[in-house]
């Protein structure tokens, strides 16, 4: 009967020991370890419906979200782009937590970088112009991409990649709505 029990102790402790990783998120997979995610902090209902106010002449904040749980020896650099009827520099401007106007890239990406992929928050600011009202959005995925952002489309969800990393979209949380009164 005692050889049952140690037995019965044995396989009951090397299951404990075998049936999960330390940490919850953790798969394994080394090809992930570099992999970083980048969203709005509230994420609407999973819809991409969040929406912010702003009158013409305030400036609004967006906090923009970028999950990492690793200190890393590089800055990681993510994008985010405006779209809509509405016209940069006219009807609005993308500007810095000061108020200085920003200039997007060639491809009309805003930057935000987070030194040694330090997880946190960043605000992206957007200040109504005395032009049109109206609505644009921000987003993280670029709109002048080719590929839709899809779930079943990893590729489509690609924020940013370099030789040392790689950050992606969520499908669910990837645009906010400004409204400019």
């Amino acid at each position: 009967m005692k050889k049952i029990f140690y037995l019965l102790l044995a396989v009951l402790g090397c299951s404990v020991l075998t049936a999960c990783e330390d940490d919850a998120w953790g798969n394994g997979d080394p090809a992930m370890e570099h992999i970083y995610y980048v969203g709005f902090q509230d994420w609407g209902k999973l819809k991409n419906d969040v929406v912010f106010n702003v009158v013409q002449g305030e400036t609004v904040a967006i906090p923009v979200q970028f999950w990492c749980e690793f200190i890393r020896p590089y800055d990681v650099v993510t994008f985010y782009y405006t779209a809509g009827s509405l016209v940069a520099g006219v009807d609005y401007q993308v500007v810095d937590a000061n108020g200085a106007a920003l200039t997007p890239d060639a491809n009309g990406a805003y930057t935000l970088i987070w030194p040694e992929a330090k997880k946190g928050v960043q605000n992206v600011y957007i200040k109504a112009l005395q032009g049109a009202k109206g609505s644009l959005t921000v987003q993280t995925h670029n709109p002048n991409s080719e590929l839709p952002i899809v779930n079943d489309n990893l590729e489509s969800t690609v924020n940013n990649r370099t030789a040392d990393y790689e950050v992606r979209n969520f499908t669910q949380n990837y645009k906010v709505t400004v409204n400019i009164k």
